[in-house]
């Protein structure tokens, strides 16, 4: 988008076109980057794939057994009913070779979500708490003003954001690890190797606290049809007395003058 601020436009392309398709090998972060930064190519692919409603895991039916399926069930979701809650449903990602670049994004109406299943080569993630949203988002409006965070439609070098003292940390998820991230983060990656991943979002109480359940599409900039978009989902749906009911009967928590306990059921 600008020679000076790397930051890349990921654009969903009609057809494959042979000639952008190359054979990468990713070593290390700065490689990648500077691969990025360097190629000849004004389009180059992500290499994803992302399938949504599938599962590497069946369905347990003895509920004595943690199953992840049924997570937005035993979350603040759960508020909103079975037809709020069959919504949230897992999804597999597949990066289908070394440097897949999977673009900036967050969980959907900015939910929490947990990345619970990785396999394959390392996952380089920069992840973007959302206090830093609005700098970033000035940034972006900037360059280009019909985009969005939220939607998968951008790429960002690391160095913008220090250049502009966005704060964000950097994870490198190995096979066999948990990702968890908070209401309203923002995340983007890329893989050093072929690999397959799995998640599902949920919310707990803080969604509601902190403001993300009133994120509207509507304000939305980007150029996707709304009737592509996800349902907003009811706000008056999380009554204040619902929501106390559910901490107390969920998350056990016992308060006292010297300390907070947290157990989760």
């Amino acid at each position: 988008m600008n020679k000076d601020d790397p930051v890349y436009f990921v654009q969903k392309a009609d057809h494959i076109d042979e000639s952008t398709q190359q054979s990468l090998l990713v070593t290390d972060e700065c490689n990648f980057w500077s691969s990025l930064s360097c190629s000849g190519n004004k389009r180059r692919q992500t290499n994803i794939s992302i399938l949504p409603n599938k599962s590497f895991f069946y369905q347990k039916r003895p509920r004595l057994y943690f199953d992840i399926h049924r997570l937005p069930y035993q979350s603040l979701l759960k508020l909103g009913g079975s037809k709020l809650t069959r919504r949230f449903v897992p999804s597999v990602k597949r990066a289908h070779g070394p440097g897949a670049i999977f673009p900036l994004t967050s969980a959907e109406q900015h939910l929490f979500s947990v990345d619970y299943h990785h396999e394959g080569g390392a996952h380089h993630w920069y992840i973007i708490p959302t206090s830093e949203r609005d700098v970033l988002q000035r940034i972006i409006d900037h360059q280009n003003s019909s985009v969005c965070l939220d939607h998968g439609q951008l790429f960002i070098d690391p160095s913008v954001l220090d250049k502009n003292h966005i704060r964000y940390h950097r994870i490198i998820q190995h096979p066999n690890e948990f990702i968890v991230l908070s209401a309203g983060t923002l995340a983007q990656s890329f893989t050093e190797d072929a690999s397959w991943s799995e998640s599902i979002a949920f919310a707990l109480p803080s969604w509601i606290e902190e403001g993300h359940v009133n994120v509207s599409v509507s304000s939305c900039q980007c150029n996707i049809p709304q009737d592509s978009l996800p349902e907003t989902i009811d706000i008056t749906l999380f009554k204040h007395e619902l929501i106390q009911t559910y901490i107390t009967s969920h998350l056990n928590i016992i308060t006292n003058d010297t300390s907070l306990a947290l157990k989760g059921s």
